[in-house]
């Protein structure tokens, strides 16, 4: 246990003493199961070394013409970024868990790789979005999305 305090202590002291970015992102579109959404989601990201930050975030998923309760994504967010001669890519991993804001002991374990490129402040990804459902008998939900977002 004091390893693990230890390990805590020393990874916000790390994230401490790097600069914070905020970010906005924008999914266009996730579907699955004959579900159609959009996604809003903003956070911060810290950095651990040059090119690895680690983050947390939160957001907003609802479908198009607004038919149900919105679901709250909650995600923890692991991102490598690098430089092959002019061009950014990275590599980003979400993890975290969607609260349904109708039955919230109806909700989603969500995971989300995705790989893209960086423009400057602007970043587009594509990924892939698989939600475990926690309902019994519900199953999993799982897609190709894409994200557009932009680092303050």
């Amino acid at each position: 246990m004091k390893k693990l305090l230890l390990c805590a202590a020393l990874g916000a002291a790390a994230l401490s003493a790097s600069a914070v970015t905020p970010f906005l992102e924008f999914q266009p579109v996730q579907a699955g199961d004959h579900w159609t959404a959009f996604n809003f989601q903003g956070g911060f990201t810290g950095g651990v070394t040059k090119n690895i930050r680690l983050g947390l975030g939160v957001g907003l998923t609802e479908e198009w013409n607004f038919k149900h309760s919105p679901l709250i994504p909650f995600f923890g967010r692991f991102d490598v970024s690098g430089r092959l001669g002019s061009v950014n890519p990275f590599f980003s991993f979400d993890v975290g868990y969607e609260l349904n804001t109708n039955d919230t002991d109806y909700g989603a374990v969500l995971v989300n790789p995705m790989v893209g490129l960086k423009f400057g402040n602007w970043y587009g990804g594509i990924g892939y979005l698989g939600h475990c459902w926690t309902q019994s008998g519900s199953g999993t939900t799982n897609c190709f999305n894409m994200k557009i977002g932009y680092n303050f």
